[in-house]
C-alpha cells in the first residue's frame, strides 16, 4: 500500500510500506478514507521532535473496519469509525490514571523496532 512517511526534516514522500496484519487481539485493521496532518507531524517536520527512522503520517483519521483481532467484540467489518489522537491501550498504568497519551502500549513499532513504520 502507499503511505505518506517522513524521512527527516521537511522529507516526506508517498512509499510503497507492507500491508498491515492483526498482532493482538485488539487490534483493527481500517480502510483509511480520511486523515490529517496533526500538529505533532509537524513539529516532526520542521526537526523540532528528531525522528530517528522513517514514519507514516496521520494518526488522526477515520476509516472502514477490514478486519478485527479475536479480541475485538464490539465492531465488525464495515463499521465506519473515527480515531482520535491518542490511541491508548486502556489498561496501563497511565491508561488507568486518565493519561492516555502516556499509554505504555500503544505504537510499540516507533520504539521497539528499527526501521518500524
Amino acid at each position: 500500500m502507499k503511505a505518506a512517511r517522513i524521512h527527516g526534516p521537511k522529507t516526506v514522500t508517498c512509499d510503497n510500506v507492507d500491508d498491515p496484519t492483526i498482532q493482538e487481539g485488539r487490534d483493527i485493521i481500517l480502510k483509511v478514507t480520511a486523515t490529517a496532518i496533526c500538529g505533532s507531524d509537524l513539529h516532526i517536520y520542521s526537526g523540532g521532535l528528531p525522528q530517528p527512522r522513517p514514519m507514516v503520517l496521520g494518526h488522526e483519521f477515520m476509516g472502514i473496519v477490514e478486519e478485527v483481532g479475536p479480541q475485538i467484540k464490539n465492531l465488525k467489518r464495515g463499521d465506519r469509525v473515527v480515531v482520535p489522537f491518542p490511541i491508548a491501550c486502556g489498561h496501563c498504568f497511565f491508561c488507568d490514571h486518565h493519561l492516555p497519551g502516556h499509554c505504555e502500549n500503544s505504537n510499540l513499532n516507533i520504539t521497539a523496532r528499527k526501521g518500524a513504520c
